[in-house]
């Protein structure tokens, strides 16, 4: 019964999204009816598909999802790496804060995407610059989110933790304040993700030989709108999976959205 519930739960989570993608299906068709474009600018809907099966069947789809998704991994993975740490210690250590706060709100403002010609001279078009690109935007997401969550820590909890044995505050850090955060950090992953997915796609576009960026912008050179199409409905049914995780994570941890 729990198994079923479950399942029924899942299905109507799902139906306003089927619902958004048949009713998105279905405009797209009939403004193809009406204004007959030339396919090279707007095929239908069924082009689009026969080319998203020809791109998988060649592999080459899946080889650049796959090369996209590694570019974005493993800066969001070196992002994380200094950004949570750093963020757990700027929230808990106000001097900290004074110090390193000046150049967080210096540089969070400038986009990813300013960065890419800066990323180009410096590294060249190989994956360095791409990873650098992704790695400045996924980083102030995470550092901030993880500051506003360790100094979003109710006080009853750090009492109770002195209550119940924390009598440093590297105890009370560690058992009490690093967990109480974690609702946080996971929203500053989530949208750090996101932010990097939409920045590894903006430089492929513009220096890379291969990734989902690159099948766009190689479709448009060639005149191929079907093949542009499909490199964006991919980008946005592997966005939307990957929010999908994180919103199962943070409920995971107590803090659903």
């Amino acid at each position: 019964m729990r198994q079923a519930a479950g399942i029924a739960g899942g299905a109507r989570r799902a139906l306003p999204f089927l619902f958004a993608a048949v009713s998105i299906v279905v405009a797209w068709q009939l403004v193809v009816w009406i204004t007959k474009p030339e396919p090279s600018i707007l095929p239908p809907p069924g082009a689009v598909v026969a080319s998203f099966g020809h791109l998988i069947a060649n592999g080459e789809l899946p080889r650049d999802a796959a090369i996209s998704l590694a570019r974005v991994f493993s800066a969001w993975l070196l992002s994380a790496a200094v950004a949570v740490p750093l963020g757990l210690l700027m929230g808990s250590s106000r001097a900290l804060e004074r110090i390193v706060n000046p150049f967080v709100e210096l540089l969070r403002p400038i986009s990813p995407l300013a960065w890419i010609p800066m990323a180009i001279l410096w590294f060249g078009i190989g994956e360095a610059g791409k990873i650098f690109v992704v790695l400045i935007g996924a980083f102030f997401p995470i550092l901030l989110n993880t500051i506003a969550g360790v100094k979003g820590v109710d006080p009853v909890l750090l009492h109770a933790g002195e209550v119940f044995g924390c009598d440093t505050r590297l105890s009370l850090f560690r058992r009490v304040v690093v967990p109480a955060s974690m609702p946080a950090v996971i929203v500053g992953l989530r949208i750090a993700f996101g932010t990097g997915w939409a920045a590894i796609i903006a430089a492929e576009l513009v220096a890379a030989q291969s990734g989902l960026g690159f099948l766009i912008a190689n479709g448009m050179d060639v005149l191929r709108a079907d093949k542009v199409l499909v490199g964006m409905i991919a980008i946005g049914v592997l966005g939307f999976l990957f929010d999908t995780l994180f919103r199962f994570l943070q409920g995971r941890f107590g803090y659903a959205s």
